[in-house]
């Protein structure tokens, strides 16, 4: 139901559905639109517990304006679980993304067309992807399982779009205030899959997700009316249902108490950083109520490159592309206006 329904939507917003099978194992589903070789490619990678339904306000905003990449993430209920339970950080994903991208626009080294424009954006998990390969990018790890892939995907990333998220390590220490702990409880307890997973399947998954959907939505009565709308948590409960989608969207979780966080440790330490345009939006309600958003994300940008963060007021919460899906609109394609 949750699948057909997202692309039925989707198509009806003339994005075309795609399955791209990756290296990863993964079977990754995306809806695009591609307004030719010389327009961006903008990518929207949604977050915990959702799906790329959430982006389903943003779309018809953004339509015409930029190239469109809409994946599911692997393993939350659409596109098939990566193979290797091991391989969940959000490095591996976003790989498994990118040869999806490739795949569907067809942006590899051996084209005769130039390299293809992207801006890499996400909310929530899918802003810590986007911050994985924006980095990335800019200094290519020698480890990588397919040490070929940035340079073979023939794609160059003019700017990051990173909405309601703080770097994983510095969201981590901010865990020290208790406040912000109690808040993010979910946080440590995913991080024990298979507990987590007893737990949350006894709890029920649908029942599960749509709590999670309105208890950190903002204090403006709109903002449970447009997370709520076109039947959304019906489509998040239908696929939180699945208990294999419950234990890998865990994993994403245990990858953000290890692999994650132990990588931008090592980056900050070398001095590898954001070294392309960065756009932040947060909740000023939420996010931003406890921790210096705008201040923290200072620290994981290369000196002298362009950088805003921006609190979305109004008292809309940390679901932004549904809750303040008019402001995030506008924001991307200023920003997009700027880097292109």
């Amino acid at each position: 139901m949750a699948a057909a329904q997202t692309q039925s939507l989707y198509s009806s917003l003339n994005l075309v559905h795609n399955v791209s099978k990756t290296s990863s194992g993964s079977e990754v589903h995306s809806y695009i639109s591609d307004l030719g070789q010389d327009t961006p490619i903008l990518t929207l990678i949604h977050g915990y517990p959702q799906s790329a339904y959430i982006f389903r306000h943003v779309v018809p905003l953004l339509s015409g304006k930029v190239s469109l990449f809409i994946p599911e993430l692997p393993g939350y209920g659409i596109s098939t679980p990566i193979k290797d339970t091991n391989a969940n950080d959000k490095r591996s994903v976003g790989t498994a993304l990118l040869e999806a991208l490739s795949q569907v626009f067809k942006t590899t080294s051996s084209t005769s067309a130039g390299p293809r424009p992207v801006v890499l954006g996400g909310h929530d998990r899918g802003a810590r992807i986007a911050h994985r390969l924006s980095v990335d990018f800019s200094h290519p790890p020698q480890d990588l399982s397919n040490p070929s892939l940035y340079s073979s995907s023939n794609l160059t990333v003019l700017g990051t779009i990173l909405l309601d998220i703080v770097p994983t390590q510095a969201q981590w220490q901010a865990f020290a205030d208790p406040d912000i702990l109690t808040n993010y409880f979910h946080w440590p307890l995913l991080a024990n899959a298979d507990l987590a997973t007893e737990m949350v399947t006894a709890y029920g998954g649908g029942r599960w997700a749509r709590l999670a959907c309105t208890r950190i939505a903002g204090p403006n009565p709109d903002s449970v009316v447009r997370i709520t709308s076109n039947d959304a948590l019906d489509v998040y409960g239908a696929l939180f249902e699945q208990r294999e989608t419950i234990y890998y969207s865990n994993l994403d979780y245990v990858a953000a108490a290890t692999t994650d966080v132990a990588e931008q440790e090592e980056d900050q330490k070398a001095g590898r950083k954001v070294a392309v345009p960065l756009l932040v939006m947060f909740s000023q309600a939420k996010l931003g109520s406890r921790i210096d958003v705008q201040g923290i994300w200072k620290e994981w940008v290369a000196e002298g490159v362009d950088y805003e963060g921006f609190g979305v007021g109004h008292g809309y919460g940390h679901y932004l592309p549904e809750e303040a899906f008019d402001v995030v609109s506008d924001k991307i394609e200023a920003f997009l206006n700027k880097v292109t």
